[in-house]
């Protein structure tokens, strides 16, 4: 409900199967995984959902101690629970802006540059993203 108040749409998921499921039917930005998930690792899970939509952001929410150095790599960000909503929200922001300027450059060009174990897919309502 607090994400829905900043405008973005969120599809809850109550295991990684569901996400994925969830996923191959609707578009996402933005995937937000738990890191205990009781069907698979969020590692896993990230990459089944990168395979599904490449261009995703994909942000671990967990304990500070629970993402393994090898695991960072699939994650575009890490939020340690018990963050303020604020770093989530511009996390969110910041990485779904990044990927949209990108997707504008030309190619050939450069460019410089839920804590119930649930997996949440993140889709902004461009409606409320004119308004801001």
């Amino acid at each position: 409900m607090v994400l829905e108040h900043f405008g973005f749409c969120v599809m809850p998921a109550k295991s990684a199967v569901d996400a994925l499921e969830i996923a191959h039917w609707l578009p996402f930005e933005v995937a937000l995984l738990a890191n205990e998930l009781p069907d698979m690792t969020s590692a896993q899970l990230a990459c089944e959902l990168r395979s599904i939509e490449h261009d995703a952001a994909i942000i671990l929410l967990s304990g500070p101690q629970h993402l393994r150095p090898g695991e960072q790599i699939y994650f575009d960000a890490h939020i340690v629970k018990g963050s303020l909503i604020d770093e989530l929200v511009e996390t969110i922001q910041s990485l779904t802006a990044s990927r949209r300027r990108a997707e504008s450059v030309p190619s050939g060009d450069s460019v410089s540059e839920n804590a119930h174990q649930e997996t949440s897919a993140v889709k902004r309502d461009r409606s409320v993203a004119r308004r801001n």
